[in-house]
């Protein structure tokens, strides 16, 4: 009777074993082929907060561009800072060539068109960086640093 049960409990804990076994060989075939990469699940993001809120998501070309389309949502007219000076990146635009922006001056519930120049990117790949330019008010006169962040696929 004690054989009968040590041969029940021994093949119970087989057909789990086995189960698993399958179980762990098909993650593996799927992590090789590329299916389970975090690349890959990485969804698309732009971020940046108000008052100058993303009204679209960034488009990165593989020239090195990013574009994002901003509103100004400050309640006054702003002055975009065009140039290098107050603007930086990180991560995959660590390196900026120069910022532009169109235009430059941009009225209350206007937007505004902004493109880093960050070096010749590798098309298909993925982009993520934070960004960050300065804007001056024109009623203040003051200058301000504005920053966000991008996850994007490079095209």
């Amino acid at each position: 009777m004690l054989n009968k049960k040590a041969q029940a409990a021994m093949e119970f804990l087989m057909t789990y074993g086995w189960a698993i076994l399958v179980v762990l060989a098909a993650i593996g075939a799927l992590a090789y082929f590329g299916v389970l990469s975090p690349d890959k699940m990485l969804a698309e993001k732009t971020t940046f907060m108000a008052p100058l809120p993303n009204i679209d998501y960034a488009v990165v070309r593989s020239a090195g561009t990013v574009t994002i389309v901003l509103q100004n949502n400050l309640g006054q007219t702003i002055q975009v800072n065009n140039g290098t000076s107050g603007v930086s990146g990180t991560g995959d635009c660590a390196t900026v060539g120069g910022f532009t922006a169109s235009p430059n001056t941009v009225p209350n519930g206007e937007k505004v068109t902004l493109t880093w120049d960050c070096g010749a990117l590798t098309a298909g790949g993925k982009f993520k960086s934070d960004l960050t330019f300065e804007y001056t008010n024109q009623f203040s006169g003051q200058t301000h640093p504005h920053s966000g962040s991008v996850t994007a696929k490079v095209s």
